[in-house]
């Protein structure tokens, strides 16, 4: 087996593990090592138990499912056994990343109902003051505090990882030199806190599917078959995330704070 510490550094992500590891995954179903399978999957699964722990976090945030029922580790769990089970099917290495954030995404809809799509916040995005704004970040402090036991289960409490700027999320804008110059004025760590306060309060849909393609990276295509939605869904509800966005910047930094 290569040594990961031989890859390029964009094969370190789950999408290069996943590929990199898959026959080895295959040799181990057809050997019925299942010890040995789950431990390389354990490799290649840390962004899916993030993603899980962020979906559940939220869940239990918003009231639709009593906290302290589900532990990331039962879905991991249940997904160790699918992976075991199911490997097969998968015909091109290429599909295993998409595959494992599908089976999770289908683990926890069945656990998981979300809330109807909400446009209150997002109506109002646009005309909070200073006040607001500032007030939204003392709750989300709080909420974040609440939610890190859950995320620390699988010893990551880190998750979503960063290594995108603004010019990534709003990908060929208009405003493109406002928003490199926003990206410079504040700096990587304050831009995702932002993104992730407003995202705090966005439709569930809406957070898991832009996590999906700015986080892990996934095409449009791939996030359909995850989601099991249409392409076309996935690029509205991606369009309307990024809008929304960008019109909270907006409103939290006026473009007079940035320009030149």
């Amino acid at each position: 087996m290569e040594n990961i510490d031989d890859t390029q550094g964009a094969q370190r992500g789950l999408h290069g593990l996943a590929a990199l590891y898959f026959k080895e995954l295959i040799r181990l179903k057809e050997d019925e090592d299942r010890e040995a399978f789950n431990k390389l999957v354990q490799t290649i699964l840390p962004d899916v138990e993030g993603y899980i722990a962020n979906r559940l976090s939220t869940s239990v945030r918003n009231g639709y499912i009593p906290k302290g029922k589900y532990k990331v580790e039962e879905f991991v769990n249940a997904l160790y056994l699918q992976a075991f089970e199911r490997i097969s099917e998968i015909e091109d290495e290429r599909d295993l990343p998409f595959w494992l954030f599908q089976k999770a995404d289908e683990l926890l809809q069945e656990t998981i109902v979300e809330e109807e799509y909400n446009t209150r916040f997002l109506d109002d995005i646009e005309k909070f003051s200073n006040t607001e704004w500032i007030q939204m970040q003392e709750d989300y402090s709080v909420d974040r505090e609440g939610e890190r036991t859950l995320l620390e289960e699988f010893n990551d409490p880190s998750y979503p990882k960063y290594d995108y700027q603004l010019a990534d999320v709003f990908i060929e804008d208009p405003e493109d030199e406002w928003i490199e110059k926003l990206n410079e004025e504040l700096g990587g760590d304050q831009m995702h806190k932002h993104i992730d306060m407003v995202l705090h309060r966005f439709p569930a849909p809406m957070k898991s599917i832009y996590d999906l393609a700015v986080n892990q990276r996934f095409s449009v295509q791939e996030i359909s078959k995850i989601k099991g939605i249409s392409v076309e869904e996935v690029e509205s509800y991606l369009v309307r995330t990024r809008k929304h966005l960008l019109t909270s910047f907006k409103g939290r930094y006026p473009q007079k704070n940035v320009q030149s």
